[in-house]
């Protein structure tokens, strides 16, 4: 069986065409007959088994060594970071043990500047051979495309909270139980995205600082995947939430598995806190938060998700910048960003135009 991962279903030709192109695989080592191919979505709402017949969710629950090849499609929105490693480590359990999980890589600089895979990037943490000995877990194919295989020796597992997730989906009972799975999944899918986003803000503001980090929102998860980044450095993490259920299970989660503990405060604890930069997500009157968190903590970034009268004197005291929401990467009028999908360039170019739910980051002057 090959599978081929979607974002959308919107973006399914574009996906398929990217591998089977003569330009992408001159020598036809991972090409693959479109007839062959299995769609699936990352937003279907049909979780059985994956079908010719019907668009199913990447998420059902394959068995370990089943499937022959899985292809990240060009829309696939998959990150280089913990979240992202984890996945890919996932998908290597679920493919047989001559298997192989395609996916697309970019060159070294627009990979760093929008968050995704490039080759140094997935061989830092998937090489499993010493010297030349050994079969390594990654492989070069062409331009643009890599494939990671079954090598000498499993990559270790790596803190995030998708592991989390993994381990209660693949539960009997939890997978058969199981209520609002589609809102579920789109928390795992938030997560993913949102996280990387935050790394590259701060990545790009504070270098290698070590930095105190705070969200406010009803999606705990975010929270605990930026305490757990690689890619960052966190000196203290706090989240401010309503989700107890939620932040309980993650705290009993990562209690032994990393050093940095996620402490819950309320909100008149965060201007004692002295935090360098407080993400504002998943309020149901987060404009309202947005407004009284700038008066109170002046000194602090905070990071907006929603829509903003950037001219109201409320944030003169601030640079306001834009991020996408659909690659890491700071919006600019006067550059154009480039993406392998011609469909995802458009989109992330128009962002910025567009009056709907933006990320905006606002550093003080």
């Amino acid at each position: 069986m090959e599978l081929i991962f979607h974002k959308s279903e919107k973006y399914i030709k574009e996906d398929i065409f990217y591998y089977i192109s003569d330009q992408r695989d001159k020598h036809s080592m991972i090409k693959p007959k479109e007839e062959n191919l299995i769609s699936m979505s990352v937003d279907s709402e049909n979780f059985s088994e994956p079908s010719k017949k019907k668009i199913t969710n990447i998420f059902y629950p394959f068995e370990k060594n089943s499937i022959d090849k899985i292809y990240i499609g060009l829309s696939f929105p998959l990150f280089s970071n913990n979240w992202g490693a984890s996945y890919l480590r996932y998908l290597l359990k679920i493919i047989k043990i001559d298997g192989s999980i395609i996916l697309p890589v970019y060159p070294e600089e627009q990979a760093a500047e929008k968050g995704m895979w490039s080759r140094s990037f997935l061989e830092n943490i998937f090489t499993s051979r010493t010297g030349w000995t050994g079969r390594n877990n990654v492989w070069a194919e062409n331009d643009g495309v890599m494939s990671i295989r079954i090598g000498k020796k499993f990559p270790n597992k790596i803190n995030s909270t998708l592991n989390y997730y993994l381990e209660e989906m693949g539960n009997t009972y939890y997978r058969e139980k199981i209520k609002n799975r589609k809102k579920l999944i789109e928390n795992i899918w938030s997560t993913s995205k949102f996280s990387a986003i935050l790394e590259k803000i701060i990545q790009d503001n504070f270098e290698n600082k070590k930095i105190t980090f705070c969200d406010i929102g009803n999606n705990p998860s975010i929270a605990f995947e930026i305490n757990a980044s690689n890619y960052i450095k966190i000196k203290n993490s706090f989240v401010i939430t309503e989700n107890n259920q939620l932040y309980n299970k993650l705290y009993n989660y990562f209690h032994y598995r990393i050093k940095n503990k996620c402490c819950k405060i309320v909100y008149e604890q965060l201007k004692s806190s002295q935090v360098d930069i407080i993400f504002i997500l998943y309020n149901e009157n987060n404009l309202y938060i947005l407004n009284q968190t700038i008066q109170e903590n002046p000194n602090s970034i905070v990071v907006f998700f929603g829509i903003l009268d950037k001219n109201n004197t409320s944030y003169s005291n601030y640079k306001i910048h834009v991020y996408s929401s659909i690659v890491a990467v700071k919006l600019d009028s006067y550059k154009i960003i480039n993406h392998y999908s011609d469909t995802i360039e458009e989109e992330i170019n128009k962002e910025k135009g567009n009056n709907t739910n933006k990320i905006y980051v606002l550093i003080p002057n």
